[in-house]
């Protein structure tokens, strides 16, 4: 983890210019202020589950344009609502016993029952208010999309309730 705590990103509004975003400097630690360019933009959209899977393994968001990108738009409020209400409608549809639609992939309902309390907590610790790490939120954003991952395949090699607690103490992993 890196000594910036989360991420900095200035969107200045009034004169409606493109965001600007605070990258490392590389091995002399100066930060660099940037434009990013159409690339970096495109990465961002394109290929977000590459640039999630850096972030939930740690690497800082300041290390490219397009990881800094896709580290604001996982940290935005609607985004971070979003995880946690989907999270919850699991909880729901495991507790009641729904089944999903058809043609979706299902969660594994004993491993949703058994990791209740760590996605609670996860759901909880996106919905609160203040700054969030983007390595945070990506970890559960992947727990909730990785059709692969221990959520959805009951014999994952990680259990679902190590995720979800993994996820909630990256989400502000600085001292509090």
């Amino acid at each position: 983890m890196t000594g910036v705590p989360f991420l900095v990103v200035m969107n200045t509004l009034l004169y409606k210019q493109p965001c600007t975003v605070l990258l490392g400097g590389g091995w002399d630690g100066v930060v660099v202020v940037k434009q990013p360019r159409l690339r970096d933009r495109l990465a961002a959209r394109w290929r977000p589950r590459r640039l999630d899977r850096a972030l939930a393994g740690g690497t800082p968001p300041e290390a490219s344009a397009a990881l800094a990108l896709r580290a604001e738009r996982l940290t935005e409020p609607e985004q971070r609502r979003s995880i946690a209400q989907s999270l919850r409608r699991i909880l729901r549809d495991a507790r009641e016993g729904r089944r999903t639609a058809s043609g979706r992939v299902r969660p594994s309902r004993a491993r949703v029952t058994a990791a209740r309390d760590q996605l609670s907590l996860l759901a909880d610790t996106l919905d609160e208010p203040g700054p969030v790490a983007a390595g945070g939120v990506a970890q559960a954003w992947l727990l909730l999309t990785d059709g692969t991952g221990p959520l959805y395949n009951a014999h994952h090699r990680t259990t679902l309730g190590a995720g979800a607690a993994q996820a909630a103490r990256e989400l502000r992993p600085w001292p509090a």
